[in-house]
């Protein structure tokens, strides 16, 4: 039995994605109180209803006839935010919710992350049913912001997969989904994703043993921060320390000439000064 109606998932669709906490605002209406009425407890955060409608689409996927899933994807694509916002947590969140995954990170958390995941191998077809239709649908509207963040999260995923199976066409898939964020992110000016996609891309081939082209995405995570990082929050300054270690450790003389060029961006003064 579903948690909600489909009239209620059109109903909490509509609403869009909500914005999380930032520079003291949030959401405190009557959408908030409808969402905490109608769905799913576990997606409120600080008082703020996270993902949404990501988690709600989840668990209804297995209910959603051919049609209401039509539905339910043109909703949430007129609702897709276009223009990048301040912070892309909620975004990021809406679509990972939608695999299932209500953890951040995935397989690369820890450990023990990895060893769960690879022992209770996800189920994403009807995810992915879902993701397709509403990437053609952003596609079709012409929305870089809305296909540069679901390229990154779709690839988090292929790399999870490509990990777990030790599958080098994975690997390929994932590189050039995390490449087409990027390029989806300078037609839009997105510009923290001009340079996590490669990050995470460097982060996931440092996992698989690809030491040549983890050194090779840590450079241009290193090179597009520098261009466009565009403040010093906490969370930016230590991916870049974890490409700047890696590159200590695996191209030193790279590194050295890379921490003693005139550095002009703050994140990535930041980072230097820890590492160095």
């Amino acid at each position: 039995m579903s948690h909600i109606t489909y009239e209620q998932l059109l109903e909490v669709s509509s609403w869009g994605i909500f914005a999380m906490n930032i520079k003291g605002t949030q959401v405190h209406d009557d959408r908030l109180k409808e969402c905490i009425k109608k769905s799913i407890r576990d997606a409120i955060y600080n008082g703020i209803y996270i993902g949404s409608p990501g988690r709600d689409i989840y668990y209804m996927l297995p209910y959603l006839l051919d049609d209401q899933l039509v539905e339910v994807v043109s909703m949430v694509e007129s609702r897709f935010p276009k223009t990048p916002p301040e912070n892309h947590v909620n975004v990021g969140a809406f679509i990972r919710f939608i695999y299932g995954q209500f953890e951040k990170q995935g397989s690369l958390k820890n450990d023990a992350a990895f060893q769960e995941m690879k022992n209770n191998t996800p189920e994403w077809d009807l995810s992915r049913r879902f993701i397709r239709l509403l990437y053609e649908a952003l596609k079709h509207s012409n929305n870089s912001y809305g296909m540069s963040i679901m390229d990154e999260m779709n690839a988090h995923r292929m790399g999870d997969e490509a990990l777990l199976n030790n599958d080098k066409n994975k690997l390929k898939a994932m590189e050039e989904m995390y490449n087409n964020s990027v390029q989806n992110a300078y037609k839009c000016k997105s510009y923290k994703q001009m340079f996590t996609p490669y990050y995470w891309l460097a982060m996931y081939l440092i996992k698989f043993g690809d030491v040549k082209n983890a050194i090779k995405y840590s450079k241009l995570t290193l090179k597009n921060a520098e261009k466009y990082c565009p403040d010093a929050r906490a969370s930016y300054v230590d991916k870049l320390c974890h490409c700047l270690k890696y590159l200590k450790n695996n191209d030193h003389t790279y590194f050295k000439s890379f921490c003693k060029n005139k550095i002009s961006n703050k994140c990535v003064k930041k980072a230097v000064r820890k590492v160095r």
